[in-house]
């Protein structure tokens, strides 16, 4: 890694190079022309295998990004809610498009007792873990609880490879359940755009009226087919990111340094350090009383501990 790639811990990104078989047999001069459908149908019928859920029930879009901005143009004239904080760009992108958004605070990094009572008839956003307190938000007993309650639940498992928590089960029992995920975590193709929505087949039908004919370039469809035809990359991209976690997590108390572990791959700390490893030329996501920082690897772990170690010394 360059060390620009190494100091980036303020987006989640994959922290380890990727592998060589996920470039294998890639065909760059089909970029010539625009995807075919059978690509996007491959990769369909891939992660409804991975997912556990029928083909009909997969829509495949550029980035969660992308996903939101489609959800609201899908649903434009519905009230939504969602948990506040949670991931930024649902809000950013409903004050763009004039939604009407409303936002729940959390209580101690948790949802209020209240919240489904507050949901009811609404398109409720849950994200789960969420971003940035990386908690587990929502078990299985409060989303039927909100799914009999709700317009629709959008549930955003960003972070599903890393947390283990899907509720994809309930979608046979559910149609208003939506589920977002994504490749830029955990498959660490950030840079390709690819993400992908779980709903009932009559909501992948309303998506797909309201977006473009071609939703994903050749060259990310390829890149996905190769990331879920071998996982083995992913599962043992999770296990070092929960080892580094443990390791950093650990190191900061034994220095009094406040940070809190997550579900996903990143964590919380005091704001102060989160300040000076900036200072120190590491990009981090501060918010106003903590910084987010993605877990690094192995090697970068070892730096930002003993950057901590001097930051105890200095205050």
């Amino acid at each position: 890694m360059v060390e620009e790639e190494r100091r980036r811990l303020h987006l989640n990104e994959m922290q380890l190079p990727l592998p060589p078989s996920l470039f294998e047999g890639l065909d760059l001069d089909c970029v010539r022309f625009y995807p075919p459908e059978e690509l996007e149908e491959q990769l369909r019928l891939q992660i409804a295998g991975y997912a556990g859920v029928d083909p009909s029930f997969v829509f495949i879009y550029s980035g969660i990004d992308g996903l939101i901005e489609l959800m609201y143009k899908v649903f434009w004239d519905r009230a939504f809610l969602i948990h506040d904080p949670a991931y930024y760009v649902y809000e950013h992108e409903a004050l763009r498009q004039g939604i009407a958004l409303s936002k729940v605070k959390l209580r101690f990094s948790k949802l209020p007792s209240d919240f489904s009572v507050q949901a009811q008839g609404k398109v409720t956003v849950v994200v789960n873990p969420n971003n940035p307190t990386g908690n587990i938000l929502m078990d299985e007993t409060l989303a039927e609880k909100l799914l009999s309650n709700v317009e629709l639940l959008v549930v955003d498992e960003a972070y599903y490879e890393f947390s283990g928590v899907t509720f994809a089960p309930l979608l046979e029992k559910w149609p208003n359940l939506v589920i977002f995920r994504t490749f830029s975590k955990a498959f660490g193709l950030a840079g390709a755009r690819v993400a992908y929505m779980l709903a009932h087949p009559k909501t992948v039908g309303l998506f797909s009226q309201c977006s473009e004919v071609y939703r994903v370039s050749t060259l990310s469809l390829m890149l996905a087919k190769n990331a879920l035809a071998d996982t083995s990359y992913v599962t043992e991209y999770v296990q070092v990111v929960k080892t580094q976690m443990e390791r950093l997590i650990n190191a900061l108390s034994t220095l009094h340094i406040s940070s809190r572990p997550g579900d996903g791959n990143f964590i919380l700390v005091e704001k102060g350090f989160a300040e000076f490893l900036a200072s120190r030329g590491f990009k981090i996501k501060c918010f106003e009383k903590w910084g987010r920082l993605t877990v690094p690897s192995p090697s970068v772990t070892e730096e930002v501990i003993a950057l901590a170690e001097n930051y105890r010394r200095l205050t």
